[in-house]
């Protein structure tokens, strides 16, 4: 049985979609031997390049990240070393150098007392110099029969309390510049006043806080670890410390191994290399929380996450990618111990491993490396 189909469309439509139906066709039986032939050269059709580093053996410990606090080695609340009224502070953020003056009393009074002091030695100078002279006087009498005995030694007497009080007379001067000097409040270190304790026309006492400065280019980082690190860290260890996307490794300078009695947290304390941070920040810091044991470990940057498992690719003699599936055990810092079929020296790809894919010609180029 046979069924004829009558097509409504005009016939220049019909030859229009035969034309499109023979232009699609061909296009395609071109591009076949062009797949073919990316197909065999590898996808992209050219070396991949990539970045790589050797696994090696290392000693790893198992860490965890703490908070820390960038903290100035040097800050001090000045005090006032006599009572009086202030005249001057230094205002906040007054950079300052070592001996300069942080702020003053008002000395107006105890110099008033310094000139009288002042007056006083003269006076007992001028008496001295009359009694030494009248005792060569009394002596050269003496010598003649010209004056008795108990005369001189009067006189000797009244010399020699003079000279005492020469010498007093000259302590209080020394005491009164001295005590002048305590007028004023002085930076002990370099550094900024980071805030005014007093102000001007407050009266205080001897040992009131003035002001409080602190120096920012000497810094620290001060942490707190539990109990599970604080065996494993001794003095002169190097601990990676980061902020925001940078790393930097400071070196534990001091232990305080009597923890508080409510956190039972100790203290830490972490020499850093210049850098410009500034007190007061947050950082994070990486301390061990196990024994340190030998694994081979590749750079965190190798590894290959997927949902079926981790692997890396290796670079073989051939300058192929060869991907290994491996499981992790312990990380520390930018490294991580890795198990599976690698060895220690195989080339592994820490940049572009992304993109690539098992069997993939790759080049080798410079570039960090940790």
């Amino acid at each position: 049985m046979f069924f004829t189909y009558v097509n409504p469309q005009p016939l220049h439509v019909k030859k229009k979609l035969v034309f499109l139906v023979l232009l699609s066709l061909t296009t395609f039986i071109w591009s076949l031997p062009i797949f073919s032939a990316e197909k065999k050269k590898g996808f992209g059709g050219r070396a991949s390049p990539v970045v790589v580093s050797q696994a090696a053996e290392q000693f790893l410990a198992p860490t965890i990240q703490v908070p820390g606090t960038v903290l100035s080695r040097q800050q001090s609340e000045l005090p006032a070393e006599v009572e009086g009224r202030l005249i001057w502070v230094a205002d906040v953020g007054t950079k300052l150098k070592k001996g300069e003056v942080v702020a003053r009393l008002d000395d107006t009074l105890y110099k008033l007392k310094a000139a009288e002091n002042k007056a006083t030695l003269k006076r007992e100078l001028v008496r001295l110099d009359y009694l030494e002279k009248e005792v060569l006087r009394l002596e050269a009498l003496i010598k003649g029969d010209f004056s008795s005995k108990n005369t001189l030694d009067k006189m000797l007497l009244d010399r020699d309390v003079a000279r005492s009080e020469v010498v007093v007379a000259k302590a209080k001067i020394k005491l009164d510049d001295e005590t002048l000097r305590r007028y004023k409040v002085y930076a002990p270190f370099n550094g900024i006043v980071v805030e005014r304790i007093k102000r001007e026309g407050e009266w205080i006492s001897g040992g009131d806080t003035v002001v409080m400065i602190s120096n920012p280019d000497s810094l620290e980082i001060d942490t707190r670890v539990s109990d599970k690190s604080v065996n494993y860290i001794k003095n002169g260890d190097k601990l990676n410390i980061y902020r925001k996307d940078k790393k930097i490794v400071g070196s534990v300078r001091a232990i305080v191994r009597i923890g508080d009695a409510q956190s039972h947290l100790f203290d830490i304390k972490i020499d850093m290399p210049k850098q410009d941070w500034l007190a007061g920040q947050a950082v994070k810091v990486e301390v061990p929380i196990g024994q340190a044991r030998k694994v081979l470990a590749v750079p965190r940057d190798a590894l290959v996450l997927r949902r079926n498992g981790s692997s890396i690719y290796r670079v073989s003699s051939e300058n192929k990618a060869e991907k290994i599936s491996i499981t992790t055990n312990i990380s520390s810092g930018d490294l991580i111990g890795v198990e599976g079929n690698i060895t220690v020296g195989d080339q592994i790809v820490i940049r572009g491993g992304e993109r690539l894919r098992p069997g993939q010609a790759v080049k080798i180029i410079p570039g960090k490396t940790s």
